[in-house]
């Protein structure tokens, strides 16, 4: 019996989540002490398209964290509403996510997790992809999808989430 509790101990740890890429801050130790903070994503079925006129028209795929078990859709389109100090950032289906897609300036497709959901101080992890884009002329437009069906990332940063996606306490991705 001792055996088969030290081999089931042995491959817990053997599966415990990746170790972030990033610095908690000491001050935020005990409060992280007791969730899982975001150390990887994967993002699937990675599209976009454009219009005519080469204006982005929308953007599409799949989130999800292993180790904080997160699954979202992520998307946006004419009816999204950007928030952040810089109005480019959208929420996925999943209000803890949100994401970035640009093509100039450090381009590709960022992630963000707000760690330990319902913690005070609010802090979220951040990542960064950059997916190879197989591109399809269409009547209307252009359209988009990633060559990797699967891309995977870090989050390496992880830093306060900006007052300006803060609203009474909740985050707005």
């Amino acid at each position: 019996m001792y055996v088969l509790t030290v081999l089931f101990s042995l491959m817990a740890a053997a599966s415990a989540s990746k170790p972030v890429r990033y610095t908690v801050p000491n001050y935020l130790k005990a409060v992280t002490s007791n969730c899982t903070l975001p150390a990887e994503f994967v993002v699937t079925n990675f599209t976009i398209s454009t219009n005519k006129n080469g204006t982005l028209d929308t953007v599409c795929f799949q989130f999800s964290d292993p180790d904080t078990e997160i699954r979202t859709t992520c998307q946006r389109n004419s009816t999204s509403t950007p928030s952040g100090p810089s109005k480019n950032i959208y929420g996925c289906d999943n209000a803890n996510i949100a994401f970035i897609y640009q093509t100039t300036g450090i381009a590709g497709l960022t992630l963000t997790e707000k760690a330990c959901p319902g913690a005070s101080p609010q802090f979220e992890a951040s990542g960064l992809v950059t997916p190879e884009l197989n591109c399809t002329d269409i009547p209307t437009g252009t359209i988009c999808n990633a060559e990797q069906r699967s891309l995977q990332g870090d989050f390496d940063s992880f830093q306060p989430i900006p007052p300006a996606r803060r609203v009474r306490g909740t985050w707005r991705g």
